[in-house]
């Protein structure tokens, strides 16, 4: 089948290079950038390129059957310009496939404007697993009242929903509402986790032990039950922004927003370090050296929208410490983000490295911020050789404490 994909976006390049590896010739339209941060995706890329099943080149195919839009949910602008151009010269019998989040009500828009048949497909592919969930999906949700268009996706995602039917066929809002809907509760939860850690803290209780015990539940599952420092990312966030714009609607009639308290209760989570080492040093933090390990929202990414690394260097920054910065990702967007939004005199306290032990020498404590593979047994002699003070502050509770606190340092964690 001939299909184009229009984004640069990680969703865009994931669905062109599945998709041309099933056989399909792909015309990926948009610029091939952003894509070494994903596990596998530069060697798909580069197969299916050779394989002359991909091209990517700066103007759609007319003749394909099917448009995929698969742009940064912000690019609405783009969004309404490809339609247009699709009006103009596209199969008057193809289709329109939005995978991107973009706010309620615009798929069916761009499908006026296209006068094409649409479906609402959302991409929920998580960053770092991207080509997995797309390949091994656990669903596939078609927001569309064609039949035509269920067939041609069914026929276009057979190759990756062979062992189980894995396909949901709703309307097109219930599929954008569902891809809201879907952070919403995984938010929600790990907010819980959150407060059920301070519980756990003022009550003597091990949070990772009622995260077990909660987890063997089957009603509940052990999904998303790790306390920590506050989510963060691109999507979370911004899904959580715009549901809340329904909200008004929702709440005609007055009553309380749980998904407002999720967001407040995560926004306070992203100070847990700062206030608990305000505490340690009896609110005195003038002069001390911070070290972070982990400035992205998560392991193996870039982004750095919404982390908790921005609120701590932030808060350290404003009471007089120096901070000294370590992630193998996305440490170049946090040196931008740092020259954008502070101070000159400010920005000579923060300093970039790359190697996890050089960005320890003289701090005074360590925060632990992501859960990368490097960072789960740390050399703790030489972090002892290397700290002016051993402190080790463990946002994603990676540690066993009774090892730490036996090799001399004292131990934070989360809800412990």
């Amino acid at each position: 089948m001939k299909i184009n994909v229009f984004g640069d976006t990680i969703s865009a390049m994931v669905s062109a290079g599945c998709l041309a590896e099933t056989g399909n010739n792909i015309t990926l339209i948009g610029k091939r950038i952003g894509d070494q941060a994903e596990p596998g995706l530069v060697e798909l890329l580069d197969n299916q390129i050779e394989s002359g099943r991909l091209t990517i080149t700066d103007s759609f195919d007319e003749q394909a059957e099917c448009h995929i839009i698969a742009l940064e949910p912000d690019d609405c602008h783009n969004a309404r310009r490809i339609a247009r151009e699709l009006a103009q010269q596209a199969l008057p019998d193809s289709t329109l496939v939005v995978r991107s989040n973009f706010t309620i009500g615009l798929a069916k828009e761009l499908s006026q404007t296209a006068k094409l048949e649409f479906a609402v497909n959302p991409d929920f592919a998580a960053d770092g697993h991207a080509i997995q969930r797309f390949t091994r999906p656990d669903r596939i949700i078609i927001g569309t009242s064609s039949e035509k268009i269920k067939e041609q996706l069914r026929q276009i995602y057979a190759p990756f929903n062979r062992n189980r039917d894995v396909i949901i066929n709703m309307s097109p809002a219930s599929a954008e509402l569902t891809k809201y809907a879907t952070n919403a509760m995984l938010a929600t939860r790990i907010s819980l986790m959150n407060e059920l850690a301070s519980i756990s803290e003022n009550i003597g209780a091990d949070i990772e032990e009622v995260r077990l015990g909660l987890g063997a539940d089957k009603r509940i599952g052990r999904a998303y039950l790790y306390p920590g420092i506050g989510f963060g990312g691109d999507n979370f966030t911004r899904d959580l922004e715009r549901i809340q714009l329904l909200l008004p609607q929702a709440h005609q009639n007055g009553g309380q927003s749980l998904l407002q308290s999720v967001i407040e209760i995560n926004e306070n989570q992203k100070e847990l370090f700062f206030r608990k080492l305000w505490q340690h040093f009896d609110c005195d933090l003038q002069g001390k050296t911070i070290s972070l390990w982990g400035l992205g929202y998560k392991p193996n990414t870039t982004s750095i929208q919404s982390s908790a690394s921005l609120t701590l260097i932030k808060a350290f920054i404003s009471q007089g410490c120096s901070l000294k910065l370590h992630d193998p990702f996305a440490l170049d967007a946090v040196k931008t983000w740092v020259h954008k939004h502070l101070s000159p005199h400010d920005q000579h306290k923060v300093s970039f490295h790359t190697e996890m032990y050089d960005a320890t020498h003289n701090s005074d404590a360590l925060c632990v911020l992501t859960e990368y593979k490097a960072f789960w047994s740390p050399d703790l002699t030489q972090l002892k050789e290397n700290m002016k003070t051993h402190i080790l502050l463990d946002g994603r509770n990676l540690y066993n404490k009774y090892w730490v606190e036996d090799n001399q340092f004292a131990y934070y964690g989360v809800g412990r």
